[in-house]
């Protein structure tokens, strides 16, 4: 049995990556390369709203990964975590991408985890993977462009909440640190410490171990752990039912509308079938809705 400091707290997973040993293993593990140089980029930001300070989670990396053919290629690596599913958390998600594709000269891999569950998506990790088609012939294209590369970008999503007590390999072994089964004090949400059942015998993932067991042992994170817990606690007395209403209305508006469209699909299925028996068009808008020109239109 170790005893590791709870990754899912953001001062843990900082410390964690502030490493660039054990950063250069963590992520080479996610998104399955070697990685031969890493540099951590300047990333510690507070968001001040109203009176709270709210720390946004990121870590930025410059790294050199050796690809499948050999050959090397220079990235940026962005990591986002986000405990809760705020709207205000996936909107920060989509804003600070979009800025980073105006700033950075360099093709982008995102990694996101998500101590949340995206309820429309049943898989504990999933790689968004580019791909290059000829849309002629629907076959694959195997080179790579510059110009393409700096525009899109592979994604990896981890949702701890469906992560299961399961080795199947390295990866799985690796995201056992972020499994919550594994809290010491299961009663409390947050629980600061894991208990790990056993130490792999990998010596990358010893290494990544290793860091959080030490990051248990140090007084200073677990003050550090706690005054997140008391500004997550405050965040979520002031915000978190008006995050979590925008949310619910979001999804209300985002059903209506698609009721709306289903409905409209439908009258424009009755005008064509009336068009085609060569009814009036008059008849066929006061009947649908559409106006002539839409009428006019259809086929």
């Amino acid at each position: 049995m170790i005893y590791i400091a709870n990754p899912l707290y953001d001062a843990v997973f900082k410390f964690l990556l502030e490493d660039l040993e054990v950063a250069k293993r963590f992520i080479g593990i996610i998104i399955n390369k070697k990685i031969i140089d890493i540099e951590l980029l300047p990333q510690e930001k507070i968001i001040q709203k109203e009176d709270i300070p709210i720390r946004v989670q990121r870590l930025d990396f410059v790294a050199k990964i050796k690809q499948d053919d050999g050959t090397n290629t220079k990235v940026l690596i962005e990591i986002q975590k986000s405990n809760k599913s705020y709207h205000a958390d996936l909107l920060r998600f989509r804003g600070y991408l979009a800025k980073q594709y105006q700033i950075d000269d360099l093709p982008i891999i995102t990694i996101y985890i998500l101590g949340f569950l995206l309820e429309d998506l049943p898989h504990a990790v999933t790689h968004v993977n580019r791909e290059y088609i000829d849309v002629y012939t629907n076959k694959k294209i195997q080179l790579r462009n510059e110009f393409i590369e700096k525009l899109t970008h592979d994604c990896y999503i981890i949702q701890v909440p469906r992560l299961k007590l399961v080795l199947k390999n390295k990866l799985s072994e690796l995201l056992e640190i972020f499994n919550q089964d594994y809290r010491k004090s299961k009663d409390k949400i947050g629980s600061k410490v894991l208990e790990i059942p056993y130490l792999p015998k990998d010596k990358d993932l010893i290494k990544i171990y290793q860091r959080l067991e030490k990051a248990n042992a140090d007084e200073a994170m677990r003050e550090k752990m706690e005054d997140e817990e008391y500004l997550e606690m405050v965040y979520d007395e002031l915000y978190g039912d008006m995050d979590r209403q925008n949310q619910h209305l979001k999804q209300e508006l985002e059903l209506k509308d698609k009721l709306l469209q289903e409905e409209k699909a439908k009258l424009i299925e009755t005008a064509k079938l009336l068009k085609s028996m060569n009814v009036d068009w008059n008849i066929i808008s006061n009947k649908t809705g559409l106006n002539l020109q839409e009428i006019e239109e259809l086929e």
